[in-house]
């Protein structure tokens, strides 16, 4: 069963999912488990749906050995339908069960069942937060798995899917037997999972993610694959994983890994440029975070600025600044500026008051839509000023930037120079370097635009994450390590140390 979330979803459906996997899909999953390994005794299918899984095992006379197949869900409704599937005379015990999975004893199920185990199937595609939007239930205990501490949990790093929380608890069921484990899930969970097994160093083997069409099978865009991981009785060091184009390919495309506790998407090309993650010199900064568009971010007309609602606005620009969203610096051509946003404060913290006497059209205009600003959800706004945005500092107001946005599969680096006299400012979908100078944000932009560092990057970003570029991977890059591959070192050192009245030596 697999469930992405819709806007036009029942509460139903977003908490339990409610995307059955086509027989044909199951067929060609249980297909290649049985060629891995076909000696299971006993499969599991824990969140059955109408039962694909099961049915499809049952057709497979590789996996000939299974005694025992067990479905479990939660809906009653499609426990009743998977207790119907097709069957063989094969004289297997057939337990189909209603089972919340998050309240399931392991260690009992450890001692209950005939080894090896097959886990199989497909669990729900959604996050703990969007069923908690809708106030569900189909959670696990509300517990910060990832340990995320302070800013890092209260801002979504803490947010987790459901199907992550599953694989953990098989995985390590699975760890130091013989048992296996395959399930369709996103590939953005496959990874968490890999580095969880990693990082816990669990006693398993085998590991393959194995990419599947989601668009075709359920008419969905999201990167899905098949993960799959055999438990080994051998403690081993597994630090790598191999990444497949389909369930047929032989060759892998690219070996994923783990170096320390980082992921990189391409080991091979990773290690040929490891030096370069070492952390960068210069701290990458995400931009402005208000959580109010249609408030804060206007447009500039003969005379006037426009907002969200379409209403003219006049005599707030000591607080407007032209700025770019992620659609605009990811273009090849960076267009010109079109819109401002306001921004309350130059630090974080940092008292809003002043606003009502440098600027009372200012303030008249944020108190117009106190409604709105005061009912922002984010934690970040309890106990900050009124009317606070977050991402700022004197970074923000550099008048030259080099940025990227986060959220783009295309990674281009843009130049951004004042405009109007003024230092443009990014939402926070995008990440940035602040210079003084033209010439230093001229090399800057050059170096991060060049064949080593974007050889780098591929081989460290996630491209089908839901934000591939972040500060934190950008903060690995070592500025002044691809300088000197790059042969430029010379002009790193003098231009990024001397004074600004000589940095333009190194252009001549």
């Amino acid at each position: 069963m697999i469930f992405l979330p819709m806007p036009t979803k029942t509460k139903t459906i977003i908490e339990f999912g409610d995307f059955q996997t086509p027989v044909g899909l199951a067929s060609q999953v249980v297909s290649f488990v049985a060629g891995q390994f076909s000696g299971y005794k006993t499969l599991v299918e824990p969140t059955c749906g109408h039962g694909s899984f099961l049915e499809a095992a049952f057709k497979c006379d590789a996996l000939n050995e299974i005694n025992t197949m067990i479905g479990w869900d939660i809906n009653h409704d499609y426990i009743d339908i998977a207790k119907n599937i097709p069957r063989n005379h094969r004289p297997i015990q057939f337990r189909i069960t209603q089972q919340d999975f998050f309240q399931v004893d392991w260690l009992q199920l450890r001692n209950n069942l005939e080894k090896p185990v097959l886990f199989l199937g497909n669990p729900p595609w959604v996050t703990n937060s969007e069923i908690g939007k809708i106030t569900g239930q189909n959670l696990p205990e509300k517990i910060n798995f990832r340990k995320h501490a302070g800013m890092d949990a209260m801002t979504g790093k803490s947010n987790f899917d459901i199907s992550e929380w599953m694989m953990i608890q098989i995985a390590n069921f699975i760890s130091s037997t013989h048992s296996a484990m395959a399930f369709l899930i996103k590939s953005s969970v496959a990874r968490k999972v890999f580095s969880y097994i990693v990082s816990n160093q669990l006693q398993i083997d085998d590991i393959q993610i194995r990419n599947i069409d989601a668009k075709k099978f359920f008419d969905v865009s999201v990167d899905a694959c098949l993960f799959y991981a055999k438990g080994d009785t051998q403690k081993k060091t597994v630090r790598s994983c191999p990444v497949y184009l389909s369930l047929t390919d032989k060759k892998p495309v690219r070996l994923m890994g783990q170096v320390g506790k980082q992921p990189v998407a391409n080991l091979e090309q990773y290690l040929q440029l490891q030096d370069l993650d070492t952390g960068s010199p210069f701290q990458w900064r995400s931009g402005i975070k208000h959580d109010c568009a249609k408030v804060m971010e206007l447009r500039r007309y003969n005379g006037y600025y426009e907002n969200g609602f379409g209403d003219h606005v006049t005599g707030i620009d000591d607080y407007l600044y032209p700025m770019y969203k992620s659609s605009d610096i990811a273009k090849d051509v960076l267009p010109a500026c079109h819109r401002y946003m306001l921004v309350t404060q130059k630090q974080i913290g940092e008292s809003t008051n002043e606003i009502s006497a440098r600027s009372p059209e200012t303030w008249d205009y944020l108190t117009q839509y106190s409604s709105l600003l005061d009912a922002r959800k984010s934690s970040i706004y309890r106990n900050a000023p009124r009317f606070s945005v977050f991402g700022v500092g004197d970074y923000t107001f550099k008048p030259w930037k080099v940025a990227v946005s986060g959220l783009y599969k295309t990674i281009r680096f843009s130049l951004i120079p004042p405009y109007d006299d003024k230092p443009v400012v990014l939402d926070d979908t995008c990440y940035f370097l602040g210079f003084d100078t033209m010439e230093q944000a001229e090399f800057i932009h050059r170096l991060v635009s060049s064949d080593t560092i974007r050889r780098f990057i591929e081989s460290i970003v996630f491209l089908d994450d839901k934000r591939p570029i972040t500060a934190s991977l950008l903060n690995r890059i070592n500025l002044e390590k691809a300088a000197q591959i790059e042969n430029i070192s010379f002009c790193y050192q003098r231009l990024m140390q001397m004074p600004d009245d000589q940095q333009q030596f190194c252009f001549t």
